[in-house]
């Protein structure tokens, strides 16, 4: 993708974003606001979403993975680009066949998945509910043979790498709970066998974790699963697709997406002629990268607060709007609305959560704001709002959406 002019700059004095060739004050949308929300931008959305199309063959499917963020105007423009969606609980089944997503459109992951769940799955039966345990496989045939329905499953492999990535979201090594390595493949063998006219196994499918910045362990994923989709296939069992995750990340401290549109081509130009020889469809399930950079928290400082070790700027949102500092030590930008001439300070920006744990900035250097004061959180589409929380009983917070395509 060629290259692109920063998409935030100051004219003014005031923050701006740049998004379908208009530039936008975002200070208008945060003046008449009360309290913190995020504002989205549909057109990044879009932009993206038809680049990572734009990478795969025309046959291949790309399915957008909603947990990310799960708010109905992304799912709109998902089903719009022509996306298919990849779930992970019965709430997000629902809701995608309330957005109007067909059951072929909807690939159902997660390791826990209820009767109740399944059972939805399998009324009209989904494109593929990807299985993660014998166990989960043996009631799936058993649900399908009462209802008289067929499921398309596909088993979710555990390649045991080790990507380079918080740990919290790494999910394709020996030691995560997700997916299945080599000692499972007796016990599902003998599972297809128990349920032969309710099981048809349609693909293999990994999905080794989140923030992704170097495709190599994505590419050694695939190239450990080929052997495993070689052998169900040795079987008569009839696969159809090769599902290569998703997960790839973005640069959380820059303005600069080169890099990571370059990061999904080259991946998706390695794995290609890898899976060729296969003649399947290529399945894919991109959230982060592209939701992440959709999301703009707006928040208004409340206090500054200088001790003899430490400044604070306290906030009106927190880790009850915004886990993922907390969880992760995440890194986000944090920029003021109105730019300042005030000398920069060094500090933790906080929030109002009752926990020492609710930072949202680690030593940051802002320009010294006012009580007052309108501050963003940049690239906060993805797990974000989805992950907030009730807790100490602050409100949840705004979500608006803008689209200047």
């Amino acid at each position: 993708m060629s290259s692109r002019p920063p998409r935030f700059f100051y004219e003014k004095g005031s923050l701006c974003l740049r998004t379908g060739g208009k530039e936008l004050d975002l200070f208008s949308f945060a003046k008449d606001q009360k309290r913190p929300f995020y504002l989205y931008d549909l057109e990044e959305f879009r932009v993206r979403a038809q680049f990572y199309k734009s990478c795969f063959r025309a046959q291949d499917r790309v399915h957008y993975a909603m947990k990310a963020n799960s708010h109905p105007e992304f799912l709109k423009v998902a089903k719009e680009q022509g996306l298919g969606v990849d779930l992970v609980s019965g709430g997000e089944l629902k809701k995608a066949l309330e957005a109007g997503f067909a059951p072929n459109e909807l690939i159902f992951s997660g390791v826990g998945k209820s009767e109740e769940d399944l059972e939805v799955a399998l009324q009209d039966p989904i494109s593929q509910i990807n299985v993660e345990s014998p166990m989960e496989l043996l009631r799936i045939g058993r649900m399908a043979q009462r209802m008289d329905r067929v499921a398309r499953v596909a088993f979710r492999y555990n390649p045991n790498v080790n990507a380079d990535t918080h740990p919290y979201i790494r999910t394709g090594f020996k030691e995560n709970k997700f997916g299945m390595d080599e000692s499972f493949l007796p016990e599902l063998t003998e599972a297809l066998r128990a349920f032969p006219d309710h099981l048809k196994l349609v693909g293999m499918t990994l999905h080794i974790g989140s923030q992704l910045l170097n495709v190599d362990s994505s590419v050694e994923a695939v190239e450990k699963t080929i052997p495993v989709f070689n052998y169900f296939k040795e079987l008569g069992q009839p696969l159809e697709s090769f599902d290569v995750g998703g997960g790839l990340g973005i640069d959380y401290e820059s303005d600069s997406y080169e890099e990571e549109f370059s990061r999904v081509k080259v991946f998706v130009e390695r794995v290609i002629p890898k899976l060729d020889p296969l003649n399947c469809t290529i399945y894919s399930e991109p959230g982060r990268f592209l939701v992440a950079r959709s999301g703009i928290l707006f928040t208004q400082v409340e206090y500054i607060k200088k001790t003899p070790f430490k400044n604070f700027i306290i906030v009106n949102t927190g880790m009850h709007h915004l886990l993922r500092p907390s969880l992760y030590k995440a890194f986000h930008r944090i920029l003021p609305v109105k730019e300042s001439l005030q000398s920069s300070i060094v500090c933790d920006v906080v929030g109002p959560v009752c926990e020492s744990s609710d930072v949202l900035g680690f030593n940051l250097s802002l320009a010294e704001p006012r009580q007052g004061d309108w501050l963003v959180i940049l690239d906060t589409g993805a797990y974000g709002a989805v992950m907030s929380s009730d807790y100490n009983s602050f409100p949840r917070q705004l979500e608006v959406c803008i689209d200047r395509s």
